[in-house]
């Protein structure tokens, strides 16, 4: 399989979504801070924080960093489950998201924004139905970052300008 510099169109538009999408959801989590439930403001922090991380990982990615490169990755990586039942709800996306389910309902959905949602709900009844599902726009993200090479420079970095 060939490899791609992180100055790819493919690699920069995957910078781009992302860092729209951490903003996005770093507005979305502070407005909802507002709520008067403890666990939300708790939920809403975490959310902030991981979007900044996404954040930081595009911009670093951006800039050839190789930990910007593994941070995108990885939360990438966290970005392709979905999953929904009576008892628990973990739906996470960053930008945009092409959702693939099954379960009880099957179906593609696709979406742009972000969002994070982690729900436990012990013991509760209701007639929400099971799904499971991917976000395949996260799995096609993260197949073209398994083939970026971040190759270093052929030419030195440029000298201070009190020695030029």
């Amino acid at each position: 399989m060939t490899t791609i510099r992180e100055t790819h169109w493919l690699v920069r538009s995957i910078c781009v979504i992302l860092g729209a999408g951490a903003v996005i959801g770093i507005m979305l989590g502070v407005v909802a801070m507002g709520a008067p439930q403890f666990g939300t403001r708790l939920i809403c922090a975490m959310a902030v924080l991981m979007y900044l991380a996404i954040g930081a990982a595009a911009v670093g990615l951006w800039f050839g960093e190789d930990l910007g490169l593994q941070w995108t990755r990885l939360l990438l990586f966290v970005q392709i489950p979905v999953i929904q039942s009576t008892g628990f709800t973990y739906v996470f996306y960053t930008g945009a998201t092409g959702l693939l389910y099954g379960g009880s309902e099957f179906g593609l959905r696709g979406l742009l924004g972000s969002s994070f949602t982690l729900a436990i709900h012990p013991g509760a009844t209701s007639d929400v139905r099971f799904i499971a599902g991917a976000n395949v726009l996260a799995i096609a993200m993260l197949v073209v970052l398994f083939r970026v090479d971040l190759m270093p420079s052929l030419l030195p970095p440029p000298l201070p300008r009190a020695y030029e």
